[in-house]
């Protein structure tokens, strides 16, 4: 039985075969198509081969997705739309090769569909219908089936071709070292990041090379003899080791992944392959890291042994309480004459003055101590760890004062941060009645609600509260009544004023016009460096200080600071 009909005459025949040879030529044009395009040169050929009224390719996917179609005049697109619908409910079968015929429902008699598999994935499908009772012939059936196997060889081919290109994509743009060689070692491939890496212009010279000409003269005879055979014998070797650069000689550390490519058939080695990547950032980063490391570990050692010294100067002081007393005041009387000379001494000079006050606090509670350690019995000693901690409290605020005064100087920034001033105000005014001989004195304060919090440095500013509060104390010294009155203000929405005023006796005109620099007081034995450093500290807080006689008797100094609402743009 014959697997065509037989041909109704030559002419019939000679058409037959030429739209077979039309079919077979079709693939000659589809070298720079895509699959869509392929799709449309196949059902155009076939819609015109098979007279049919319409043909159509679905690939796998949801519902069989189409891809392409090409459809006659006599399907209207509603008609045409219908026919997808129907075939969408037979989808299950499309992929095995079916006819179906439905129903009258165009208007011109049944419409006789028949599929083909394409055999892409298993369920692609070649689909052509037509009114024509006869359709489909065996012949018809022929040509559709060898569109069929020309579109699954296209779209294959297509899709291998597009893998390949992307593969080729990754391993020309990749920045790593990616080359290929043969079982002996010599170099067949190696991508342009690789090539860069190693200081090569172009592949034809890495063509000329050996494998251990890229591996760096310490490491050759690792390679040569033990990892290069053991990828050989085991298929794979992952680790470091440096390559040469060809233009400067310098190794260059490479975390190296070596593997052996086997043919897929025959299960034999045929190459040796690496991906490697370049170490040199991160062995360059763990260095600094360790120096880093390092410096930091001795900074800590001479630090450490810094403050074990101090440590030892503290104790010693304990039992020579007056000689430390006399040491401190030479000292100071040397640091205020040399800073007349010199901006070093200047700042040797002041801080001896701020820290003088927390360093004497500490003696007469470490004095106040002993004596109650010498009289025994647990409430004297209760109280002597009171004392004691209050003298750690005010070694801990000469250490903080030192901070601070450093980074003042040396035009740091400052350590800020959001402080209630109320609270920053009065702590302030309790250290200077703690230091004082408590004779009718009177401290008032007066807070503006709208100036609740400021931007600053806890302990400059206090510093600055305390300097102007003592200072304002002993000038009513020889006063029976002795007050003071620390206010505050908000100006704006960005700044507030704080003003510390007395009744006192008031500045001499002279003194006045000069009270902020440095050496100048009004006081006898004033080292003049107090007011100086109170106004370097308002001004590294964008504030302004300044003085001004009380209508009352005596001097307003009043100075301003920025609101927590300005620094965070409230």
């Amino acid at each position: 039985m014959p697997w065509t009909e037989p041909p109704a005459n030559s002419n019939e025949l000679r058409r037959r075969i030429r739209d077979l040879v039309a079919l077979s030529a079709l693939p000659a044009g589809w070298q720079n198509y895509d699959m869509r395009q392929i799709g449309g040169s196949i059902v155009a050929a076939l819609i015109s081969i098979l007279d049919a009224d319409f043909v159509f390719i679905a690939l796998p996917g949801e519902g069989n997705q189409l891809i392409t179609e090409l459809a006659r005049n006599k399907l209207t697109p509603k008609s045409l739309e219908h026919v997808r619908t129907m075939l969408q409910r037979k989808s299950a079968l499309l992929g095995s090769g079916q006819e179906f015929v439905f129903g009258d429902a165009f208007g011109g008699g049944g419409l006789h569909v028949v599929t083909a598999p394409i055999g892409f994935g298993g369920d692609a499908t070649l689909a052509a219908g037509c009114f024509r009772d006869t359709f489909p012939t065996r012949t018809e059936k022929l040509l559709l089936n060898t569109g069929a196997n020309q579109a699954a060889i296209a779209f294959q081919q297509w899709l291998g071709d597009a893998e390949k290109r992307r593969f080729a994509a990754i391993v020309q743009r990749t920045t790593d070292f990616i080359g290929i060689a043969s079982l002996n070692g010599q170099i067949q491939y190696i991508n342009p990041a690789g090539l860069e890496l190693v200081g090569l212009d172009a592949l034809d010279h890495a063509l000329r090379l050996h494998v251990l000409d890229f591996v760096s003269p310490q490491d050759r005879t690792r390679v040569q003899r033990e990892i290069w055979p053991l990828v050989l014998r085991t298929g794979r070797w992952k680790g470091e080791f440096d390559l040469r650069h060809f233009g400067s000689g310098m190794p260059i550390p490479f975390l190296v992944d070596c593997f052996r490519i086997d043919d897929p058939r025959t299960g034999g080695p045929m190459n040796v392959a690496t991906v490697s990547r370049d170490l040199s950032e991160q062995k360059n980063s763990e260095a600094a890291l360790r120096n880093l490391n390092e410096s930091l570990e001795r900074r800590v050692t001479d630090r450490t042994f810094e403050l074990a010294h101090a440590n030892e100067g503290l104790v010693a002081e304990r039992f020579e309480r007056s000689q430390a007393d006399l040491r401190f005041q030479k000292l100071q009387n040397e640091l205020s004459r040399a800073a007349r000379l010199t901006a070093a001494s200047q700042m040797a000079a002041a801080l001896a003055h701020e820290i003088s006050q927390p360093l004497t606090a500490v003696v007469n509670s470490v004095n106040a101590a002993k004596r109650l350690l010498a009289r025994g019995g647990p409430a004297n000693f209760l109280t002597a760890q009171e004392v004691t901690n209050e003298a750690v409290g005010q070694a801990l605020r000469a250490i903080e004062i030192v901070r601070s005064l450093r980074q003042l100087v040396s035009m740091g920034e400052t350590e800020k941060r959001t402080e209630a001033l109320a609270s920053l105000i009065e702590e302030a005014s309790a250290l200077v009645l703690n230091s004082v001989t408590p004779l009718a004195l009177r401290l008032r304060f007066e807070f503006d609600d709208k100036a609740p919090e400021v931007w600053v440095n806890r302990v400059q500013i206090q510093q600055v509260i305390v300097n102007l509060v003592r200072n304002a104390f002993e000038a009513m010294a020889n006063q029976e009544t002795r007050e003071v009155t620390l206010t505050t203000k908000a100006l704006n929405d960005a700044m507030i004023e704080i003003a510390v005023a007395d009744i006192g006796p008031g500045i001499d005109g002279d003194i006045a016009g000069q009270l902020f620099r440095p050496f100048v007081s009004n006081k006898h034995d004033g080292m003049g460096l107090g007011l100086s450093i109170s106004r370097s500290i308002i001004e590294a807080h964008d504030g302004q200080l300044t003085m001004e006689p009380n209508p009352g008797g005596g001097s307003i100094f009043r100075f301003t600071l920025p609101s927590c609402g300005a620094e965070h743009g409230d």
